[in-house]
């Protein structure tokens, strides 16, 4: 039953078991817990995130070590949490939500450096998980910079 609730948890309450492009379907699953804690105001979301990411290591990890896998396809948590603090940065619009999602998509495919940096120099859930993030963090700090030469343009 653990190990059910677990790989349930891993692949984000289900998405990661849809039949194509899972990491996709993750990154919307992002939008979507962005959309619901949005209300709570940027604090709020900020410390929701830190203790999901905190509880997502440990439950990516454990769905790795069940699966027998270094970083499973059904596992997406990962997006989800990535595509979550990329969309800390914008304003709320879905011009910017759209935009958010296709570089934290596009940094999560070709993980350029750093984010490739993550997946080589840490294993386990903290390594399936650190990479998203960072191209979440790029794809947010990308975003507030677009934001601004727009602003003084």
């Amino acid at each position: 039953m653990r190990g059910q609730l677990l790989r349930w948890a891993g692949a984000g309450l289900g998405l990661g078991f849809l039949p194509a492009a899972p990491g996709t379907w993750g990154s919307l699953g992002g939008v979507a817990v962005w959309w619901l804690t949005f209300p709570l105001g940027l604090a709020m979301q900020a410390f929701l995130l830190i203790v999901a990411a905190v509880l997502a290591a440990l439950i990516c990890g454990a769905c790795a070590r069940a699966a027998g896998e270094s970083d499973p396809s059904f596992v997406i948590l990962d997006e989800i949490l990535g595509m979550w603090l990329a969309l800390l940065f914008v304003k709320p619009s879905w011009l910017w939500v759209a935009a958010a999602f296709a570089l934290f998509r596009l940094l999560d495919i070709a993980k350029p450096w750093p984010v490739s940096l993550m997946e080589r120099h840490f294993s386990g859930g903290p390594g399936i998980l650190l990479d998203d993030l960072v191209a979440g963090l790029i794809a947010g700090i990308i975003i507030i910079i677009i934001q601004y030469i727009i602003k003084i343009l």
